[in-house]
């Protein structure tokens, strides 16, 4: 499968074996604006917000399959009138705009079910694996954690990279990439979707910490990149120095 950061957008493509083009994005947290006390943007403008980015993505790449990797709305609990307003109005123009969607929950998730457009297809915490694979939010391991070996990539949000750049926080790529016989031989994880979240200094914590199946990799055999959303590597170095595992 090839994945490819989208130059200038928080979104990953993603082309399958048989040509099936998707788009790949995390962690927008609707309404997470709102609980930082902003009284903009409404409901309907944060919809029209991601979904001009997403169209975005949409025109440049042809695809017509969107995967979600969790964490649609902000709040942990049932969701509130902002985030029910924003997430009825975003699935429903999402359905509307490709020929399927899937959502793959997030810890943020807790009762969206309901409230989602059903033609939506929501994924549990373990994740949907394409060409071997493994898409997941990454709070809980994927479906094969036993032997992550038997996947060729890992695609996960969640994580939240970020670099200072200029003085602000600002959402990054971050990359693992290991030798010829590691695997899965990459991982992915994609910066968070929300443009608000860095001004919120929302940082969760360090990745082995967020994601457990870090923990679970050789991260010897790995170098980690980081690239801002123009695709320029801003920083490198041993997956070790970023990903601390305790023993």
């Amino acid at each position: 499968m090839e994945l490819t950061p989208i130059k200038g957008l928080p979104v990953l493509a993603a082309k399958t074996e048989d040509g099936r083009h998707f788009l790949v994005l995390s962690d927008i947290h609707l309404g997470l604006a709102s609980m930082m006390g902003m009284k903009r943007p409404l409901p309907e403008e944060e919809v029209s917000e991601v979904c001009r980015t997403v169209d975005s993505a949409r025109c440049i790449t042809g695809a017509r399959s969107l995967i979600i990797l969790g964490d649609l709305k902000h709040g942990l609990f049932m969701p509130n009138v902002h985030e029910r307003k924003a997430l009825r109005s975003l699935t429903e123009r999402l359905a509307g705009n490709f020929k399927e969607v899937w959502i793959v929950k997030g810890n943020h998730d807790y009762g969206i079910d309901d409230t989602v457009d059903s033609r939506i297809k929501m994924i549990g915490k373990g994740g949907l694996e394409l060409d071997g694979v493994a898409f997941i939010h990454g709070h809980s391991l994927p479906r094969m954690s036993n032997d992550l070996r038997s996947y060729d990539a890992i695609v996960t949000g969640h994580i939240h990279p970020q670099l200072q750049l200029s003085g602000e926080w600002k959402p990054v790529w971050l990359f693992l990439k290991g030798g010829v016989r590691t695997r899965p031989r990459k991982v992915v994880v994609l910066p968070h979707f929300n443009k608000y979240a860095s001004r919120a200094s929302y940082r969760p914590g360090p990745p082995a910490t967020l994601a457990p199946f870090m923990a679970r990799l050789e991260i010897d055999r790995y170098i980690y990149e980081m690239w801002d959303l123009d695709l320029n590597k801003m920083a490198e170095g041993e997956a070790s120095a970023i990903v601390h595992v305790r023993e």
